[in-house]
């Protein structure tokens, strides 16, 4: 299995290269094409799960900010399946160690080999004080992973500690902590300076950031929308 990222950085495709028997796991609704080699299949349960652990996981992704169902593509020769994410941006591909952890902001996640498990984290109740919620997903196993930005990224190597804005978080691998706190400055700068809560990081690791606030941009759009007629 083979990514290559094209048309970055502000509308990335990923076009998946795959040999036979080879299968790439993707949300539904990211699919942008795939050649006559390629079976799609679709499923909300991972293999071995049955009927009853495949509803409980699909409706977990919902919860997060996830599709209910995610789409198999396996190739009976060699083929490509191209995928795209929802906002504009760019594309990462992280290859995963055996050991490897990684956490994603929830609608991040793009694709995988089927040898990675996606599930569900919560980041915990505080995090969703002030409408900045920060839902993530824990992603095991070996092999790559794509996931997907709002505008930019950028990959920080953290040794020590971290702040980031919670809505600028794309993804960090598991050798990273974190807390999730208001800014600085005291109450009078968490409701009136615009900055809301930040996570603090700590511990070694990457961490990968995105350069638009997804909140913040939803924030401005929609003063600007056409009101509805009644």
């Amino acid at each position: 299995m083979r990514f290559d990222i094209q048309h970055r950085p502000a509308y990335a495709l990923a076009i998946v290269h795959l040999e036979p028997n080879e299968t790439v796991i993707a949300e539904g609704g990211a699919m942008v094409s795939m050649d006559s080699h390629v079976q799609m299949q679709t499923s909300a349960a991972a293999p071995g799960q049955g009927l009853l652990g495949g509803l409980l996981s699909g409706l977990k992704r919902v919860v997060a900010g996830e599709s209910f169902f995610q789409n198999r593509f396996t190739a009976s020769a060699p083929g490509q399946v191209t995928f795209a994410p929802v906002h504009v941006g760019d594309i990462v591909v992280h290859e995963l160690g055996a050991q490897g952890v990684l956490y994603l902001q929830s609608t991040a996640f793009l694709c995988s080999s089927d040898s990675i498990a996606v599930d569900t984290k919560w980041g915990g109740a505080r995090t969703f004080f002030g409408g900045e919620g920060l839902v993530m997903l824990k992603a095991t196993g070996h092999g790559p992973i794509a996931f997907n930005s709002f505008g930019g990224v950028k990959c920080i190597d953290v040794e020590g500690e971290f702040t980031v804005d919670t809505g600028h978080i794309v993804a960090f691998e598991g050798g990273l902590n974190f807390t999730v706190n208001r800014f600085g400055g005291g109450w009078k700068s968490f409701i009136f300076g615009g900055e809301g809560l930040v996570c603090r990081f700590t511990g070694t690791g990457r961490l990968w950031i995105q350069t638009r606030n997804p909140q913040e941009f939803g924030k401005a759009l929609g003063p600007k929308l056409p009101m509805r007629e009644n």
